[in-house]
This record gives structure tokens, C-alpha cells and sequence, in this order.
């Protein structure tokens, strides 16, 4: 399959829906076989075979929490078995939850499970997929954030902005000690995008009032961050390390 990613493998986490799932359809469509990782069997079942049907790629489920470092090592090592090895790793699994810091201040169990997830998650399977991607000579890490990781979120808590914030830290210290190494990790940055959990936590009319202060006049789509996405993962990035890039129609600049 020819494409800018041809012969590549990649794990996606998160890759049921959404984000995660345009991310592997669109590495898939630029000739890359993609593991397709998520808590939910039937959702990483669905993106499975999408890939398939639309790409011609090679894809499998790897079903498991990122939280838990024994699965993310047991995720790293199913993608190697199916492919014979890994060279991108797109770190895109997180939770979000609507909450102010009043509710947040009793609730230590949300806080905890969103920086387990967002940024733990992010260690455990870079960390998992550390030796593979050195083995690659060009290992590539794709880290989802948040333009809350630039500024604030004004739709989640102040837990899903603290985890955006550490994988932008994360993503430029860690290119920074693995340059040498071969290896480039960036971080996309969406900013407002239309996904199922944006669209059951916001209202049609919260959604026109924001997509109104975005300079291109609407909100993302997964398809956005994917393509940034590939970008970051093929050679168009060769000298590109440690950039933590906004995919948010000018959100950022007006805000």
C-alpha cells in the first residue's frame, strides 16, 4: 500500500471513537497497520473493522485500561505480535469530566482517575513501548493534549486541565531526552471539537456561541487532529520534535 506511512505500525489508544478513531483510520489510509486500543471491546471492534473495509490495512483490538501499566506493557506486546514490531504510538485515550473546583474539592476519586488515565496512561504505554520504538531508529510518539494544556478548558475541571498541562511537559521533556534516540514526540493540541462526549455535555446553543469566537467560524472535527495527527507521525515531520501544535480554528489567538 503506497502512502506516507507505508509499512508503518502504530497503537492508537483510545481508538473506539471519536479523536482516537480518525486518528487510526487516517494512519490506516496512509498505509500504516494500526492496533486499535479501548476500554470498550465493541467500540475498538467497530474501528477494527472500519479500518478494514475502508483502508485495506492491516488492524487489530487490543482491549485494556492505559491506566494500569501491566495492560499497557500487554498492549505494546499484542501490537508487536500482530505486526512484528512498532514504530508510532499515538497516546489519545482520556476521560473528561464537566466538574467545578467546589465539586471537585470532594470528589478525590474523579481527580484521581482523570490524572491516572489522561496523563499516567500516556507514561505507562510510552514507557511500554520504550525498547520497540528505540528498535525503530525513527520511533515516533503522537501525544493527544488540549489547548487546555495551553490555557485553561472552559468546559472541563481544573483535573482535565492539569493533565493537558503535565502532557505538554511530558511531551517536550521527553523529545528532548530521546532525540537521540531517533525518537520525535509532538503533542496535538485540539482545541473545541465535535465528538460524542462534547455533544452530551454542551447544549446546541453553548456549541454556536463558541464556534462564534473561533476565527474559522467553526467548531473541529476528529478529522482535524487527524491529519495533524499523520503529520506528526510521517517523514513531512522528519525535523520536528517537542512542538505541542493547536488544531483549534484560531480558538487559542481570540481567547
Amino acid at each position: 500500500m503506497a502512502g506516507l506511512l507505508a509499512g508503518d505500525r502504530a497503537l492508537v489508544t483510545g481508538a473506539g471513537q471519536g479523536i482516537g478513531r480518525a486518528i487510526a483510520l487516517a494512519l490506516a489510509e496512509h498505509g500504516c497497520d494500526v492496533a486499535i486500543n479501548d476500554v470498550d471491546e465493541e467500540g475498538a471492534a467497530e474501528t477494527v473493522n472500519e479500518v478494514r473495509e475502508t483502508t485495506g490495512a492491516r488492524a487489530t483490538a487490543c482491549v485494556g485500561d492505559v491506566s494500569d501499566r501491566d495492560t499497557a506493557d500487554r498492549l505494546v506486546a499484542e501490537t508487536v505480535q500482530a505486526f512484528g514490531g512498532l514504530e508510532i504510538l499515538v497516546n489519545n485515550a482520556g476521560i473528561a469530566v464537566p466538574q467545578t473546583f467546589e465539586e471537585i474539592s470532594g470528589d478525590d476519586e474523579t481527580w484521581q482517575r482523570t490524572l491516572d488515565v489522561n496523563l499516567n496512561g500516556v507514561k505507562n504505554c510510552t514507557a511500554a513501548a520504550f525498547s520497540e520504538l528505540c528498535d525503530a531508529s525513527l520511533g515516533r510518539v503522537v501525544n493527544v493534549a488540549s489547548t487546555a494544556g495551553l490555557r485553561i478548558s472552559p468546559l472541563m475541571g481544573a483535573h482535565y486541565t492539569s493533565s493537558k498541562w503535565a502532557i505538554v511537559g511530558f511531551t517536550k521533556h521527553l523529545a528532548h531526552e530521546t532525540g537521540a534516540d531517533g525518537i520525535r514526540v509532538n503533542a496535538v493540541c485540539p482545541g473545541p471539537t465535535r465528538t460524542r462526549l462534547t455533544e452530551r455535555v454542551t447544549t446546541q446553543e453553548q456549541r454556536a456561541e463558541t464556534a462564534a469566537g473561533i476565527p474559522l467560524g467553526r467548531w473541529g472535527e476528529p478529522e482535524d487532529v487527524a491529519g495533524v495527527a499523520v503529520f506528526f507521525a510521517s517523514d513531512l515531520a522528519l525535523h520536528v520534535t517537542g512542538a505541542a501544535l493547536p488544531v483549534d480554528g484560531g480558538f487559542t489567538i481570540s481567547h
